[in-house]
């Protein structure tokens, strides 16, 4: 393909590619489905210089120069928009976009049972953590939670992001979404700020730092409802790292403002799915008293054994949420068995479902 701007993002949108990648030397590449996949002949150097000129503010690109790196959007003529990173590497000045779907899918599309919405739905306050790796539809799953919570209630909702993402209009809510670096200086002053602008849910793109993530907490703590993303894999990882993220003196009472105020942790991961896509599975921690109490005494290795014994309808484990997938015949053994937490766990679950299950798939190292 011609090396035209306007051309690759079209080719994304076309192709229902999620990511572009313009590396000098290599083709341009596009994430489809979880893969990448090259099209057209090597990006040169001046490709990307051009580029950097013609789609970065002058303020952009003295962040660019300073740090190396820096966020931004774009839109195309067709009015899609992305969420790009340019950076330095060995190979040159480069970018990665992401493209923003117009529609924002509603909650229940995406994979995850009703009762989960439901129960969002009443809560009053606290923190709500959308975790997983990069690229797993996080920010997807909390634009619907947020769209389909501005729908429900007579709110006033505030959203920091770096960039603005997908676009909420104000209805029966009132929804503002500010900027890191535009409309605010930084997350944790954009945190702060809020509380004095009567918010009823804050979302908080990423509790990037500890001063993020102290100004979240508080939030949560005093009538609001917050919602975040971490980088982590599943429940007790994501409680650690929010700890971990406070000097050893504070971490006790971080222990007591975290079981207080968390209500809901929602891991997920986009696997390949049988149909050449990729499907959803997920872990969902909602609290309760007995959380709260792992939480507070700092036995985190218990709460994923108390998931698995709950009868509330509103909790599901990793390997629970994957069995289901291979039963409904979304996944395959291998990529079941190449994702689990645990092989005997998954083992259990599928056998008691009737599925044999191969003597190799059994053997290696879990997912941890």
């Amino acid at each position: 393909m011609a090396i035209d701007f306007e051309q690759i993002l079209q080719y994304a949108v076309d192709h229902s590619a999620s990511d572009i990648h313009l590396t000098p030397g290599l083709p341009v590449s596009f994430r489809i489905h979880g893969s990448i996949e090259y099209v057209g002949e090597p990006i040169q150097k001046a490709f990307t210089e051009n580029l950097m000129v013609n789609i970065l503010t002058p303020k952009n690109q003295a962040h660019l120069d300073e740090f190396r790196d820096v966020d931004f959007s774009v839109s195309s003529k067709s009015s899609y928009r992305f969420r790009g990173n340019a950076f330095y590497s060995q190979s040159g000045l480069s970018f990665v976009f992401r493209l923003i779907p117009k529609v924002i899918p509603e909650f229940p599309t995406l994979g995850f049972p009703d009762e989960l919405l439901a129960h969002f739905q009443n809560l009053k306050q606290g923190l709500v953590l959308v975790v997983g790796p990069t690229g797993h539809g996080k920010t997807t799953t909390l634009a619907s939670l947020i769209q389909a919570r501005k729908d429900a209630h007579k709110e006033h909702i505030i959203t920091m992001e770096d960039p603005i993402e997908f676009i909420f209009k104000s209805g029966n809510s009132i929804v503002h979404q500010r900027d890191v670096g535009k409309d605010a200086v930084s997350f944790a002053s954009g945190l702060k700020a809020a509380l004095r602008e009567d918010p009823d849910v804050l979302l908080v793109g990423e509790m990037r730092d500890l001063e993020t993530i102290s100004a979240a907490l508080t939030a949560a703590e005093t009538g609001h409802l917050v919602l975040s993303t971490l980088h982590t894999h599943d429940t007790p990882e994501t409680i650690n790292r929010v700890i971990d993220a406070f000097p050893t003196a504070q971490q006790g009472q971080v222990r007591s403002q975290l079981a207080a105020s968390l209500q809901m942790v929602i891991a997920q991961r986009l696997l390949p799915s049988l149909d050449g896509k990729r499907t959803l599975v997920y872990e969902v921690m909602t609290s309760n008293i007995a959380i709260k109490n792992h939480i507070r005494q700092g036995t985190l290795h218990q709460i994923q054994n108390y998931m698995q014994t709950d009868t509330s309808g509103t909790m599901n484990l990793f390997d629970q949420s994957l069995a289901s997938r291979v039963l409904e015949g979304l996944v395959s053994l291998d990529t079941a068995f190449s994702n689990c937490r645990s092989r005997e766990q998954l083992t259990h679950l599928l056998e008691l479902n009737g599925v044999e299950i191969p003597a190799e798939l059994m053997e290696g190292e879990d997912d941890e």
